[in-house]
């Protein structure tokens, strides 16, 4: 369907604003325009959430809804040079 890539057009947008740090009345009026194209239930629509989890992809960030990754807590083991060589 043609709106489908709107919708992924705007998840994007949507996204990416987020992460460039809009201020409130910027992301007001793309909410707005989101709510306006794609319904009220735009933060569920599977389009949408596949933008904005294309952007989380380019920044190295989990998709939304997947559990967050815990950080390594194993020690961090120096390189062979560096063990040879100290430092």
């Amino acid at each position: 369907m043609p709106g489908d890539k709107n919708f992924v057009l705007l998840g994007i947008k949507y996204e990416a604003a987020i992460l460039g740090g809009v201020d409130e009345a910027g992301m007001a009026k793309i909410e707005e325009q989101i709510r306006a194209e794609a319904g009220e239930d735009w933060s569920e629509s599977p389009m949408v959430v596949r933008g904005r989890n294309a952007v989380r992809a380019e920044h190295a960030l989990p998709p939304l809804g997947a559990p967050q990754k815990r950080p390594d807590r194993s020690p961090v083991r120096r390189s062979l040079w560096r063990r040879m060589f100290g430092g």
